[in-house]
């Protein structure tokens, strides 16, 4: 598992995977109500701090879902700041309206409530949910989500008894108020204190109140349960972090038999060496579709590989950091995003982007001249295959993702990237990920069909990294008004920044189909329950 130190993004897997679920019908309506707090009452650590709960729970509750379910999650804000969730992996039936993000939504204002509404499509797999900005990861306000399969579409291993969600990640002995205070200081940089499972302390940790425990039943199925009787460990430990600092820091939780009586014994056996990256690159390259098993398909072409496509687009994106005007900022080319009071999804949906962004200011080839905060925004071709190359300038481990759309990993090196770096490429069974490392001093290339217009955020999943500017826009635009293509805007809409809420809502820019009519909405409605989409996926990118 590729966990850089000071990573404060989560690992989202099915664990122990025990068992299985019973799929709500296909096109089913799943309605959640969440109320988001800040409750002091929930310790994950000893340290006295504020957590963001979802009706009082952390991780917050579980969205169970079936392809081609349509979710609705109002969401009400009792936090005394403003919020906004996003959904990480859930790809081309979300449409940008919904996607929660700093560039699509207004924020939900404190002692206000706002309804997602969005459909899932068939990626089987297991995803997750988190407050999007202002470094509120780091306090909390994730959950899973599960994506399971219809019943046409056929998963390749016998249906499981059980299942558990596993959701990892860093932890601050901070709150966050805390922590973004420091951000704002020159050269601030703050190690997290412990991994948590499932919001829990380590099983090892003497103060920790309590750890996480799988009860597993002993049958073969994705992990097969078919040791003795008793307990054993399941440890989660960071890439790149010291030796001193690695046993401290390793998340540990239990797997439990249930008619074990044997508590687990002795040290945790240590994992692979976490600065051998040549072990973590063979791994990760290692990694490939299995082409003799029927399932889901990623490919529009309905195939794994990716061998016949035309690439129609190349960005090289190199992450790093620059000092501008004397604060440390991460960036991507030379670019730190700044982010417009206005969402840019508004902005183009009235304005066509103007005033609050340019398209296509910034190179996505090369570095910009001098570093630079401004907003990034690039233009992806609608239906046109990209060629996204990652450069890592920094010394940790980055990892990459793009709302809305599927990587396909296609390689992996060292030092620059160059064209002739594509003939060791593997474009004949490249896995779909929905996240993707980058090692340091090395590049990542992936293939993505950019069939899902919107605009989109590209970031570092590295929530420092993000927060700190290492994110782009793509705006992927396609003028046919079809609701299969892009969704209009929904009948809540948000208003703000320059589009004040306080005012009527102004007229969709020209160039923007508008909402329809009440008729057409059921019409639209109609459209998509009964379409069928040949485009699936059958795994989550996180590995």
């Amino acid at each position: 598992m590729e966990f850089p130190g000071g990573d404060s993004r989560l690992l989202f897997v099915s664990a122990c995977v025990l068992a299985g679920l019973i799929a709500a019908a296909a096109g089913a309506d799943i309605f959640q109500e969440w109320h988001v707090r800040f409750d002091s009452n929930i310790r994950p650590i000893s340290a006295y701090q504020s957590v963001i709960t979802i009706n009082g729970m952390f991780p917050g509750p579980l969205i169970n879902a079936t392809t081609n379910d349509n979710v609705h999650i109002n969401v009400f804000n009792e936090i005394d700041e403003p919020v906004l969730f996003t959904w990480n992996g859930i790809q081309q039936r979300l449409n940008s309206w919904q996607d929660g993000v700093s560039g699509t939504n207004c924020a939900i204002q404190p002692g206000r409530n706002w309804t997602y509404v969005f459909q899932m499509k068939d990626q089987i797999g297991s995803f997750f949910y988190f407050p999007s900005i202002n470094f509120q990861k780091a306090g909390g306000g994730f959950g899973p989500i599960r994506i399971n399969n219809r019943i046409v579409i056929n998963v390749p291993f016998p249906k499981p008894e059980a299942e558990f969600d596993l959701l990892i990640g860093d932890w601050y002995e901070y709150d966050i108020k805390t922590l973004r205070s420091g951000l704002t200081t020159p050269d601030y940089f703050t190690l997290p204190n412990v991994l948590l499972m499932n919001g829990k302390d380590s099983y090892l940790d003497p103060l920790g109140k309590t750890h996480e425990s799988f009860h597993c039943y002993a049958r073969s199925v994705l992990v097969t349960a078919d040791q003795e009787a008793a307990d054993y460990y399941i440890v989660a430990s960071p890439k790149m972090v010291n030796s001193s600092f690695l046993s401290s820091f390793s998340g540990v939780g239990l797997l439990h038999y249930n008619n074990s009586t044997t508590p687990p014994s002795g040290s945790v056996i240590d994992g692979p060496d976490p600065f051998d990256l040549q072990f973590s690159i063979d791994q990760a390259k290692s990694i490939r579709w299995n082409l003799t098993t029927g399932a889901a398909r990623p490919n529009p072409q309905g195939t794994f590989n990716v061998t016949n496509v035309t690439i129609t687009q190349t960005f090289v994106l190199r992450g790093s950091t620059a000092r501008i005007d004397s604060l440390l900022y991460y960036t991507i080319n030379n670019v730190s995003y700044l982010t417009p009071n206005t969402p840019l999804k508004l902005a183009d949906h009235f304005a066509n982007g103007t005033g609050v962004y340019e398209l296509d200011q910034f190179p996505v080839n090369a570095s910009n001249v001098e570093a630079k905060r401004g907003v990034f925004v690039a233009s992806g071709l609608h239906k046109g295959w990209l060629e996204l190359v990652f450069q890592n300038d920094l010394e940790v481990i980055d990892s990459w993702h793009l709302d809305g759309f599927g990587f396909f990993v296609v390689g992996f090196g060292d030092g620059e990237w160059k064209p002739e770096m594509r003939n060791v490429y593997n474009l004949y069974d490249p896995v779909v990920r929905s996240t993707v490392q980058v090692y340091p001093g090395g590049w990542t290339a992936v293939y993505v069909y950019l069939d899902n217009p919107g605009m989109w955020n590209l970031r570092s999943q590295l929530l420092m990294n993000w927060y700190l500017g290492q994110e782009l826009y793509m705006r992927v635009y396609s003028a046919d008004p079809n609701p299969a293509k892009e969704r209009p805007s929904p009948q809540n809409l948000l208003l703000c920044g320059i589009f004040n809420s306080s005012a009527s809502a102004p007229a969709p820019h020209p160039n923007v189909p508008s909402t329809p009519s009440s008729s057409q909405s059921q019409q639209i409605t109609w459209f998509h329950l009964v379409m069928i989409y040949i485009v699936t996926i059958l795994y989550t990118g996180q590995h």
